[in-house]
């Protein structure tokens, strides 16, 4: 075994878990969850017992992501959302507010990081409308728990009557860039998951699309990891945990299959948060994102008749690829999949049900050993396995391609992504395999065009595909790739380019900053006198003068001396011109 831990903290410095419990119990006096007017107009503590009376009663629930840059947009617009569907005959269950990233973190931090396109509390009067403005369920997730300001963010949650809050999963993946805080976020996010699990009816949210599970290949890891994130939140820190997915989950049996092992993995039989839209395949081209939104709706729809889980049934409006959606195209979207859960009854007798539990069976079994390899590791590389904060931080600190190239169940295999062939390939390891050779194909050949030739690659967030395929394509051309991986900061770039003295930097972004990063960037190559070419892909869109939309930003982008490119069959064209103008 051959791991290299990326070491952020000492995490045996933390305490130990009677000090954190104390702690917990005596703050735990003075926090109340709060009473929404959901809860109100049903007559129930939590969502979870709201669910329990849905699963039994064979109802579907609905969610919708919502989350403008101002609390007075977002007000507006849940209302707008919430009366235009009950018009139509419609409902929502429950908003999820994708909080921005400067949440993240304390106060006192947040002047370190550029300002998103997601909603940002400032007061408490904000924190408690969140349930008062419609009778719909807030439910949190985006840089709650997980983060380093995990406990403020989890108390203000609860005294707002959300009684789902995540992410277990970012704790794992997101960055914030230039705040290094993890032994708070570790911390913090152990109080958090505890303090949840002394309220009946709260669920702690895990998307494992956001996490590990974006970047394992294996579905068997991913079923493996969901067992340790159950470990430590629910053996360890006495909380409920809920899984959702389907961000990256494209085949609809896929779909079905992966929500079939989750629910056999719950042995508290805890109401799930939400099954995430497939935004694998939502491009540029509406018409086909109708096709994509009722693809995966339908099965969703379909497993929850088969067997209520309580995950609401998600619509990703058809321009989440394109930019910011607005109210009217959130309401679009659940009439949209309004008549996929009406059709999901007349299908769902005509599913080969026993086809979906065998294959679960190999997902659990495989997805087993994975854990107990895991654990075992943890345990040989001195880590206390009975101490949540020393788990969290140690996986971290290996990181998915180490565990899954030490402890995965697939045989070792040579030239792959990893160093092990995919017991069952996640949809987007065959996808990325297949975008890759169709891009090879089509830019025909590659033989020594950028041998000698050095470029950096990196993302400004978890979404990092794009970047996966660019990096294929130029070190199949020879170049020398320094990868730089996710969440890169400007000074990381600096530092490599001074480092390598590479001429060509390539950067994926898709969190709405691509202007402030741009503009970051090159200043700090202009005051280093750097020789180096920015060249920038993937959604290249910002908030501008206080709007409440991202909009796209490739011109001012372009207008700083940054090449913005997204055809990436031009990305050898373009490394070779930057080197042949520079010498």
């Amino acid at each position: 075994m051959n791991i290299k831990f990326d070491k952020r903290f000492e995490w045996k410095d933390l305490p130990d878990m009677d000090t954190m419990r104390k702690e917990v119990d005596a703050a735990a006096k003075d926090i109340k969850i709060g009473e929404t007017l959901f809860f109100k107009e049903h007559g129930v503590k939590s969502e979870n017992e709201y669910k329990l009376k849905c699963m039994k009663n064979g109802e579907l629930t609905k969610h919708s992501h919502v989350g403008w840059n101002s609390w007075e947009e977002t007000a507006k617009n849940i209302e707008f959302i919430y009366n235009e569907l009950k018009k139509r005959g419609s409902y929502i269950t429950r908003f999820g507010f994708i909080c921005d990233w400067v949440m993240g973190v304390p106060k006192e931090y947040r002047h370190k990081l550029p300002k998103g396109t997601g909603l940002c509390l400032e007061t408490q009067e904000e924190w408690a409308a969140l349930g008062q403005i419609v009778p719909v369920q807030p439910h949190l997730s985006d840089h709650m728990i997980g983060c380093p300001n995990a406990w403020e963010n989890t108390v203000y949650a609860l005294k707002a009557g959300a009684t789902s809050i995540g992410n277990v999963s970012h704790y794992f993946t997101y960055e914030y860039p230039g705040v290094d805080l993890e032994y708070d976020r570790t911390w913090n996010s152990m109080k958090a998951f505890y303090l949840m699990g002394k309220y009946e009816g709260t669920v702690v949210h895990s998307n494992i699309d956001d996490g590990f599970g974006n970047q394992f290949t294996d579905l068997a890891s991913i079923t493996g990891w969901a067992m340790m994130e159950r470990y430590i939140v629910e053996e360890l820190l006495g909380a409920r945990l809920s899984h959702a997915y389907g961000n990256l989950f494209s085949d609809p049996m896929g779909r079905i299959i992966m929500h079939n092992t989750m629910n056999r993995l719950n042995k508290y039989n805890t109401p799930g948060t939400m099954i995430f839209g497939n935004t694998v395949d939502y491009g540029l081209d509406i018409e086909r994102n109708f096709g994509a939104l009722s693809s995966f709706s339908l099965a969703d729809a379909i497993f929850q008749r088969h067997c209520p889980t309580g995950h609401s049934v998600a619509s990703v409006p058809v321009t989440e690829a394109i930019r910011v959606p607005t109210a009217q195209e959130i309401v679009d979207g659940h009439l949209c999949i309004d008549m996929m859960i009406e059709k999901s009854k007349f299908m769902e007798p005509y599913i080969n049900w026993e086809k979906v539990e065998a294959e679960t069976d190999v997902y659990i079994a495989a997805g087993n050993l994975f854990f107990e390899r895991m654990m075992e590791g943890l345990e040989n590389l001195g880590v206390d396995i009975k101490h949540p904060g020393q788990v969290m931080a140690a996986l971290k600190a290996i990181g998915p391609k180490q565990l899954e190239d030490n402890f995965g169940v697939g045989a070792r295999e040579k030239d792959g992504l990893r160093e092990r062939i995919p017991v069952r390939p996640t949809d987007m390891t065959k996808i990325l395999i297949k975008k890759k050779s169709i891009a090879l194909e089509r830019i025909g050949s590659l033989e020594k065009r950028l041998e000698g030739k050095k470029v950096i690659v990196g993302s400004t967030d978890i979404h990092d595909y794009g970047k996966e395929i660019v990096k294929t394509i130029v070190a199949k051309a020879g170049a020398t790739v320094f990868d730089l991986g996710t969440y890169v900061t400007p000074d990381e770039l600096i530092e490599t380019v001074i480092e390598t003295e590479a001429k060509v930097i390539i950067i994926s972004t898709y969190n709405g900053i691509a202007l402030t990063y741009a503009k970051e960037v090159m200043e700090k190559i202009k005051k280093a006198d750097l020789d180096v070419n920015l060249v920038i892909g993937g959604l290249i869109n910002e908030n501008l003068d206080g709007g409440n939309l991202a909009e796209d930003v490739t011109h001012q982008v372009k207008d700083l001396g940054v090449n913005c490119e997204n055809n990436m069959d031009l990305t050898i064209d373009i490394v070779e011109k930057i080197y042949n103008e520079r010498g």
